[in-house]
């Protein structure tokens, strides 16, 4: 997905698939503005006090609460996918635009559990695909069911992940499961890395291998053509 920038900083739009992660980069970004207290409640509109005095200091400070909040709002519309706009519309503070996302896609319910516990059943690696992204996403499905309170059996989490993995992993994963004990999920997730970069780095080899043997026959061939001009040179000539 393309990124937006805001305030000189990128962040990817909220989706229907990202919020957590946009959550977090979007709160830094509120702090890094001075707005973030807008958006959580901190700051709220300032009362208009009883006596004169008063109430022009608070309608000044009024004015500025509401220019500072229509800031923070402007920002999270901006870092919002077009696609998603709908659900924020004629909503006036930031704070409102803040809880009816948190509404929408915070959701702890038993839809968004069965969503998640699916997306970490059916994830499947591609072939060639970037092993680390794989478990990124893995994992961080592991991590929003957490915060759910949803416990998965560490051992069924190791399986889970093993049988996420594509065909070319397949001896990878019968070495695993022949011991005697599964590992720990974290000891496992090092034991992935470690054949994903040994792999790499036997492609690597193969590849520079492949390539050396390629010029060397070019060589050999360019070497064997000329003298075999030469020897039609020498044989023309001496004819003559």
């Amino acid at each position: 997905m393309s990124r937006t920038t805001i305030n000189g900083t990128r962040i990817e739009p909220l989706s229907k698939d990202n919020y957590d992660t946009w959550k977090m980069q979007i709160e830094a970004l509120m702090i890094k503005s001075d707005l973030w207290e807008y958006v959580n409640g901190e700051n709220t509109l300032p009362a208009v006090g009883t006596s004169a005095a008063m109430s022009s200091v608070n309608i000044a400070a009024q004015s500025q609460w509401r220019k500072n909040d229509r800031k923070a709002r402007s920002d999270l519309i901006l870092s919002i996918h077009p696609s998603q706009l709908p659900q924020v519309r004629n909503l006036d503070t930031s704070r409102e635009v803040w809880l009816k996302l948190e509404s929408i896609y915070a959701s702890k319910g038993p839809a968004r559990k069965a969503m998640l516990l699916k997306q970490l059943i059916l994830q499947r690696m591609v072939d060639g695909a970037d092993v680390r992204e794989h478990m990124a996403k893995f994992f961080d499905a592991v991590d929003k069911l957490t915060a759910m309170e949803v416990e998965i059996n560490s051992e069924l989490l190791s399986i889970m992940l093993l049988y996420s993995l594509p065909s070319s992993f397949d001896n990878f994963r019968v070495a695993i499961e022949s011991r005697d004990e599964l590992p720990t999920v974290d000891a496992l997730k090092v034991k992935i890395l470690e054949e994903y970069n040994v792999r790499k780095q036997t492609t690597v080899i193969e590849t520079a291998g492949a390539l050396a043997a390629t010029q060397s026959g070019r060589r050999r061939s360019r070497r064997k053509k000329n003298k075999t001009e030469d020897k039609l040179l020498y044989l023309t000539t001496h004819e003559e």
